[in-house]
Order: C-alpha cells, then structure tokens, then sequence
C-alpha cells in the first residue's frame, strides 16, 4: 500500500481528498451540537398554511397578546386545511394541535359567486392551547431561531459539496451551527406552505 501511494502520489491524492472532506464535514457538523446549549421551548408552527389577505374562506392562525387565535374566514369548505403542530425539543415529540371546521359550511365548487363580499369570521377554539403564553417573535429566548431552506443559501461550504439545498423543504430550528429538523414538514415545496407560529414560553 505504501509502494502504491508512494508510486501513484496523484491518484491517492484523487482518492483521498474525498474521503478526508468527509470527515472534515464530520467534524465540524457536530461540533455545535456538543457546544450550543439544546433548545428550551416548545415551537408552534403550522404546515399546509397558505393564507393571504384576501382569502375568502380559510383559517387565519395568528398571536395576539400572548395567546394563539384561530378564525375561519368565509362559508364554504377550504380548499386545503392547514396542520397546526408543537414540537417539544426536549424530548423529539410532535403533537398535532386539531383545527375544527365551523359547523353549516357550503361545498367549495370554486365558483366566485358563492364567495361573501364580507366573509363571516368564525373563532375556531384551541382548548389545548388555551393557557399557553406563546412569544411570536422571530428569535426564541434562548436564542434558536425557525429556518426554512427558503430563507437563503446559507449552508456551509461541506454541506453544499454534498447535496443541494435550493428545493430542499425541511424546516429547522437553528442556533449558532446546531439545527434541530421539525417533524412533518417536509415534502412541502412552496415557502409559505410551513409557517412559524411561536414559542411556548409558559404552560
């Protein structure tokens, strides 16, 4: 083996170079999770959300105050219904939070005429939710922050030897080189398809 290398010095080189980028990407991949502090609260967020402001029939899921409100706009049936998630990072669970549609809703045929010029709002009650204190600010107070691949291309130089992040949808917490992946969300390949929601700052 030494003969070999000492005989082909660039094909070993050809050879090795990989294998000695992988474990650089290895190395240095793990190191924050062995130096950033785990995450402390839980995250609210929300997949298969897609509401604009002249939605006509749709859920709204919003904080006010410190307290997670949910309305339903409109009087027919949507035509997809958002998830409503909380992840617990302590422990890696995942709870889905359900979304009830209001009673008496039309069929949603598409048609504009069915649509209310002023659509009736409906409060959607979360009784799981509703003593949580939920902070909607972008950075948590520990100081992770909710990330998409959509929020750029910020990926290291290793990590983009080995893969593209351009289409790649899994949403992350993230602090200082850690990243946390949140359940279910992805396979969702427009960037207001998974919306943050807030972090849960008090039971």
């Amino acid at each position: 083996m030494k003969n070999f290398i000492r005989n082909n010095p660039t094909i070993a080189f050809g050879l090795g170079l990989p294998l000695v980028l992988v474990v650089l990407f290895l190395l240095i991949s793990g190191i924050p999770a062995l130096v950033v502090a785990p995450p402390q609260h839980d995250v609210l967020y929300a997949t298969n959300y897609n509401h604009y402001n002249n939605v006509t029939n749709g859920f709204q899921i919003a904080v006010v105050g410190d307290r997670v409100q949910v309305n339903y706009y409109g009087n027919t049936q949507p035509y997809q219904q958002p998830r409503l998630w909380r992840f617990n990072p302590k422990t890696g669970a995942v709870k889905e939070i359900a979304l009830m549609l209001p009673a008496g809703l039309l069929p949603n045929t598409g048609r504009t005429a069915e649509a209310e010029k002023v659509p009736t709002v409906t409060p959607i009650e979360l009784p799981d939710l509703a003593t949580l204190k939920v902070d909607s600010s972008s950075l948590a107070p520990d100081g992770y922050q909710f990330s998409t691949s959509y929020d750029g291309y910020s990926r290291n130089i290793f990590a983009g030897l080995f893969y593209s992040s351009r289409y790649r949808s899994q949403a992350e917490l993230v602090k200082n080189g850690r990243s946390i992946r949140l359940p279910n969300t992805d396979g969702a390949y427009y960037g207001n398809s998974v919306r943050f929601i807030g972090w849960v700052v008090s039971p």
